[in-house]
């Protein structure tokens, strides 16, 4: 599952300990002025200050920030849609908690032996102090407010719905995959959709068994063994769309036809080793999806009715 919080608190230590090798990279980017607005949220101004605090505490380099600046941007709506949420709802973080992380980040700037004052570190980052404090604030407010929020017998719930992606089951996976550059023209995207799907139905009618069609169609170097990946847990290396239809899955059963930044898939379950864990084995696991859920829901939820100005050119939604 993507990760839906914009830039998480664990990957914003990352880009620190990253930053001095990235942030020489990342100052080569043409300057906008930072007080030019690109959208308002219900009244709230979004700056090119804003998103270019988003470039640089995500480590992305000047020549990769066009790929990503309509999901960027997205973000900051995403994350002003659940700031005012939460203001509504009386959320805030403690300063207790904020006092505690911003230490963290000092403890972790001492010993990445680069010999940087906190102030030079942030600044790379695009952050002060203050401004810094602001920026963790939110998904750590978001946290607070669900833990609070969902009651346990409703993350129990969770737990058993999803039990096999929590509980160590690890599936035999086959998949076909008709790879497709990200940056081709969506003509090609859908030539290889429709030509898997085609795929899909000689297995479907019995024309075809998987394995064999995984040696006739993939481009995957798992054509030579049938498309047959091996065991899997959900927390595997194979990408998140194809985890995810893997593990809604009955042994024999094809998956539709999906997409991923590599191209075009289709997966069946050969096999399944069930696991034994207990909710109380994973609940921080279960906690940390539960909370991206709840993002996810509340934004998809407050989109509806916000009232979104767009200044500049308007991102794109997956």
């Amino acid at each position: 599952m993507r990760v839906r919080t914009g830039i998480t608190w664990a990957a914003l230590l990352g880009a620190i300990c990253a930053v001095p090798a990235s942030a020489r990279m990342l100052q080569e980017a043409e300057p906008v002025p930072p007080d030019t607005v690109l959208a308002t949220v219900n009244g709230v101004e979004i700056t090119a200050a804003d998103l270019e605090i988003e470039f640089l505490s995500r480590g992305v380099p000047a020549e990769a920030r066009d790929e990503f600046r309509d999901r960027f941007l997205n973000d900051l709506v995403d994350r002003a849609l659940v700031a005012a949420y939460l203001k509504k709802r009386r959320a805030p973080v403690s300063e207790q908690l904020l006092d505690r992380q911003m230490e963290l980040v000092k403890l972790i700037i001492e010993r990445s032996g680069e010999g940087e004052e906190l102030e030079s570190v942030l600044a790379r980052l695009g952050f002060s102090e203050q401004s810094l404090r602001e920026y963790i604030s939110l998904p750590l407010a978001w946290n607070g407010y669900v833990r609070r929020t969902v009651t346990d017998d409703q993350l129990r719930n969770y737990f058993d719905v999803h039990r096999s992606r929590f509980d160590g089951t690890e599936i035999r996976v086959s998949h076909i995959v008709m790879t497709v550059d990200d940056d081709a023209p969506e003509q090609a995207w859908q030539d290889a959709e429709q030509t898997l799907a085609a795929v899909r139905e000689r297995i479907a009618a019995g024309e075809i068994s998987f394995a064999d069609a995984a040696k006739e169609a993939s481009t995957s170097p798992s054509a030579e063994q049938g498309g047959d990946v091996g065991f899997v847990s959900y927390r595997g290396e194979l990408p998140r769309a194809v985890l995810d239809a893997a593990f809604s899955l009955e042994e024999g059963e094809l998956s539709e036809v999906l997409q991923t930044p590599f191209g075009v898939h289709l997966v069946t379950v050969t096999a399944r080793k069930p696991g034994d864990l207990s909710l109380e084995d994973v609940r921080e696991e279960v906690w940390q999806e539960v909370i991206e859920q709840e993002w996810d829901e509340l934004v998809q939820a407050e989109r509806e009715s916000a009232r979104i100005r767009w200044k500049t050119r308007r991102p794109e939604r997956d």
